[in-house]
């Protein structure tokens, strides 16, 4: 999959700050047996296998997607380091990747948290805990992307006669709110992680 690089996507900073595909449980190099009881190992430390089932498989379908389809940059002067080498789509095309991007973390958080709020019960008080925390937690974030969405709907017609760099800029401006929610989505999930014994890796550019 071709990888696209959007700049001050802010909304998704919050979700995918430094995470990526979780480890792997077992070294795929070792043997039947060694494998088997590196995943008894792990079955041991997991607070509560069944909830860790399904926070992963929601994970994986909808959070893993976002990491390696974007890689995101948290300032204008990356976008304008990295089409120093690639070739620019267009101001029209580049505004439409912004709004894809976001509407497409959209989808994907909402589906997160909605699977996460049907079937993420837990045995555990703090992961219970937590797992609240999260799902109203994007129910906020959610609502940001909305608001971003919204204020990219006021760039002009005479905005995309701007120069590229003028015009990137002017996008990362539309993307940043006059009040930003105090989100703790990422945050939630690394601790999530934490107390299922989940380790996981920065993604490679």
């Amino acid at each position: 999959m071709k990888n696209k690089f959007l700049v001050l996507l802010l909304a998704l900073v919050m979700v995918l700050g430094a995470v990526a595909c979780s480890n792997k449980k077992t070294n795929e190099n070792t043997n039947t047996n060694n494998t088997a009881n590196k995943e008894e190992d792990v079955a041991d430390k997991v607070v509560d296998e069944n909830y860790y089932n399904v926070y992963t498989k929601n994970y994986e379908s909808s959070i893993v997607p976002l990491e390696e389809s974007y890689y995101i940059y948290g300032d204008v002067d990356s976008a304008e380091k990295y089409y120093k080498d690639h070739d620019y789509p267009g101001n029209k095309e580049y505004l439409q990747e912004v709004k894809d991007a976001l509407i497409d973390s959209k989808a994907k958080i909402q589906d997160f948290i909605d699977n996460m709020e049907k079937e993420g019960t837990s045995d555990n008080d703090k992961v219970n805990k937590l797992n609240k925390e999260m799902i109203d937690d994007g129910k906020k974030l959610i609502e940001d992307i909305d608001k971003r969405l919204k204020k990219l709907d006021d760039i002009s017609d005479k905005d995309l006669e701007k120069s590229d760099a003028e015009f990137r800029r002017l996008v990362g401006d539309h993307i940043v709110l006059e009040k930003e929610g105090d989100h703790e989505f990422r945050i939630i999930l690394r601790k999530l992680d934490k107390e299922l014994n989940i380790e996981r890796k920065s993604p490679e550019k």
